[in-house]
Order: structure tokens, then C-alpha cells, then sequence
């Protein structure tokens, strides 16, 4: 298993970066890694090589080179300011087209997956609207209620902690109560929870997470 970095370009024809990380034998699917407000950075990465590990192709578009590229941010303050600026010059639209793109890299319409984190979180419930996906999970997605009456081309999986100061538990109430459909999970713990770089990281919560992402994916592919 070994990860690179490549280049991909966009519908209207802007390049930019991603983090490609394949397993070592045959694949068992593919997935894009839709970062953070922190760009492609070592836990993205990480993020990326661990599903290599366990199978997946996985692709990690670099949203926020639309603006500045390489960027990679830490879980500080600063870091949460400077990586919300940038967010706020990258549109839904023009996100979703590198998320789009990433997944034709992987493979034919309809043959990969969308797992995002918090920003990253909202892209993934609009990529099962608007892309042609597999299967998407969303981990902590802020936005996703303004967008909740999409219709939805894919089975989604959506993660929350119930002590998320960023998001109120009236989202994932709301999630629930206008989709039954959608499978929503809550942890006790807080935003960023399955990041084990953060101080809010909770290793069970993280892991419960994963196991249930993993058997989307598996009953997706």
C-alpha cells in the first residue's frame, strides 16, 4: 500500500491536487475522501491510507486549491479561521465539480463512494443528490439540513456527536425526522470526534463509526 500524490482537473477545466492511496492487492470498491476546512492534510491522508488498508482505492480531492493550493492546516484556531476563509470562497457548485471529478478518476458512473467530514460532511449528502455515487457517509455535516428535502440517488450514512458544540442535535432531529430513510447515528461525543488528531477525538465513538461505515460500503459494493 503506498499513497501519491496526483493531479485531476475539473469540468471548466481547473487543475488541482489529490491524495491517492491504493491497496495492495485488488481493490474491494472505491472512495472519495471529501476533506475538512482543513485541506489535504496528514490526517486526510491518513484517512485515505486506512482505507487502503482495508481495501478501498481512495481519493482525496483538494477542495481549496481552487484558491490556494497545498494547503494544510492544523486543529487550532488559527487553523479553523484561516481554513473557514478559504471555504468561504470555494462555492457548493465548483466543490461538488472536484468532487465530481474525483470520482470519474476512480471509474465509470455510479462505481465509487463519498465519505466526508464536517464541511466534507455536507459535500457527501449533496454528492448523493447531484453525482453519481454508490453509496455517501457523512461525519458531522453541518449544512446538511438546509439541503434535506434533496432527493437522493444513493444510500446514505450520516454520523453526529451529541456533544457537538458547532452542530445542534435539532440537525440530526430534523435529518430524521424528514428522511426515515437515511441512516443517522449518534455518538457521545464531540465535533471532529473520529479524528484522532483533535482533542475532541473519542476512540470508541470513532471506531463504532467506522464499523458502520465499513458495512455500508460492503453491502454498497
Amino acid at each position: 500500500m503506498a499513497g501519491e500524490l496526483i493531479t485531476l482537473q475539473a469540468e471548466d477545466g481547473h487543475d488541482f491536487g489529490g491524495y491517492l492511496a491504493r491497496p495492495d492487492g485488488a481493490a474491494r470498491g472505491a472512495v472519495v475522501v471529501v476533506q475538512e476546512i482543513f485541506g489535504v492534510n496528514h490526517h486526510i491522508r491518513s484517512v485515505c491510507d486506512r482505507y487502503a488498508a482495508a481495501g478501498w482505492t481512495a481519493l482525496a480531492p483538494a477542495l481549496f486549491d481552487r484558491v490556494e493550493r497545498g494547503v494544510e492546516l492544523a486543529y487550532d484556531q488559527p487553523g479553523i479561521d484561516r481554513g473557514r476563509a478559504i471555504m468561504g470562497q470555494v462555492s457548493m457548485d465548483a466543490a461538488l465539480s472536484d468532487v465530481g471529478a474525483a470520482l470519474g478518476h476512480l471509474g465509470t458512473p455510479g462505481s465509487a463512494a463519498v465519505v466526508g467530514f464536517c464541511w466534507g460532511g455536507t459535500l457527501a449528502w449533496l454528492a448523493a443528490a447531484r453525482l453519481p455515487v454508490r453509496a455517501a457517509v457523512g461525519y458531522y455535516g453541518g449544512q446538511i439540513a438546509k439541503h434535506v428535502h434533496l432527493t437522493l440517488r444513493a444510500p446514505v450514512l450520516l454520523h453526529f456527536g451529541e456533544k457537538d458544540t458547532a452542530i445542534p442535535l435539532s440537525v440530526s432531529e430534523e435529518v430524521r425526522a424528514a428522511r426515515p430513510e437515511v441512516m443517522v447515528h449518534l455518538y457521545p461525543a464531540g465535533h471532529g470526534f473520529s479524528c484522532d488528531e483533535r482533542a475532541s477525538y473519542d476512540a470508541d465513538s470513532a471506531r463504532r463509526a467506522w464499523t458502520r461505515t465499513q458495512g455500508l460500503l460492503e453491502a454498497a459494493f
